[in-house]
């Protein structure tokens, strides 16, 4: 039990906001999709096949899904651990009423005191009440903010392009925010909104976290590039959507990152060389054959 314990005390130790740690990244997934990496990897060390499940429409998914049930679940883990010290509370709050009556009580009368009362042990529940952590509520803003991101693209979908949010690839533990495919490509889409609940050195995010998301969300592009071989000669290019000022680096790698704003996302999208549309079409097919539902 101390070692199972300590072993969640190092995870939680690892969460960075920019949700690059291998800890914070197997947390947030469901439990469907830790059983489908299992099976995925007891396929590929033993070779033999599981039963096949019922396989998810990609188009299934909705925009922060994950990123909700990863905050709802820390939520709800950091609410039953709060509920264990609710007798220390509950002196601390009947100690914080008393010595406030007594006070005001010796002074001013006993009318007072009963205010003062009311009062202190209002004050002592409002300041020992149940609030998640920094680490559970970046979770929730990065939901909030891949629905904006969604609402952005809203357009592009309503003209015919593909638009997908949350999904996953194969054997990959980071989720795609949002996938777009139409006339002029592949774009994987990454939702960025600068944390201030988990500042990084002196209160700002650092320079090389902000290179390190731009290498993730080319990684991701290079991923999907590789499972749409199939799927004929369609660009794959990383975009970030960023919500806050960008004030990081542009390129990793000698590939360039196009950064946008969310006004500017269903521009950025459209602009650029006209495929046919029969080199589109096995792109899209392709995509909706290897991508999951994140949640």
């Amino acid at each position: 039990m101390a070692g199972n314990r300590h072993d969640e005390d190092r995870v939680c130790l690892c969460e960075r906001p920019d949700g690059t740690c291998a800890g914070l990244a197997v947390r947030r997934l469901s439990h469907d999709r830790v059983r489908e990496l299992a099976e995925e990897i007891w396929t590929a060390s033993s070779g033999y096949l599981l039963p096949a499940r019922p396989v998810l429409d990609p188009r299934s998914s909705r925009p922060g899904a994950s990123a909700m049930a990863a905050y709802r679940r820390r939520r709800r883990h950091e609410r039953e651990a709060w509920r264990h010290g609710w007798r220390r509370r509950a002196w601390v709050i009947l100690g914080a009423a008393a010595t406030g009556g007594l006070v005001i009580g010796s002074a001013f009368g006993e009318r007072l005191a009963w205010l003062m009362t009311s009062l202190a042990a209002a004050l002592a529940w409002w300041r020992l009440r149940f609030r998640p952590s920094a680490g559970a509520t970046i979770w929730r803003r990065q939901a909030v903010t891949q629905r904006r991101t969604a609402g952005m693209l809203e357009p592009l979908a309503a003209e015919g392009w593909l638009v997908l949010h949350d999904v996953v690839l194969p054997g990959w533990l980071d989720s795609l925010d949002h996938v777009v495919a139409g006339p002029t490509g592949v774009w994987v889409v990454e939702s960025w909104r600068r944390s201030r609940l988990l500042p990084v050195g002196r209160g700002r995010p650092g320079f090389g976290d902000q290179l390190d998301r731009l290498r993730g969300l080319t990684r991701q592009a290079e991923a999907v590039a590789e499972s749409l071989d199939r799927g004929g000669p369609v660009p794959v290019r990383p975009l970030l959507c960023a919500h806050s000022w960008w004030r990081g680096p542009r390129s990793v790698a000698g590939a360039r990152v196009r950064i946008a704003t969310p006004r500017q996302l269903a521009t950025v999208v459209r602009c650029g060389a006209t495929l046919a549309p029969a080199d589109v079409e096995p792109a899209i097919t392709r995509l909706l054959e290897v991508l999951r539902p994140a949640a």
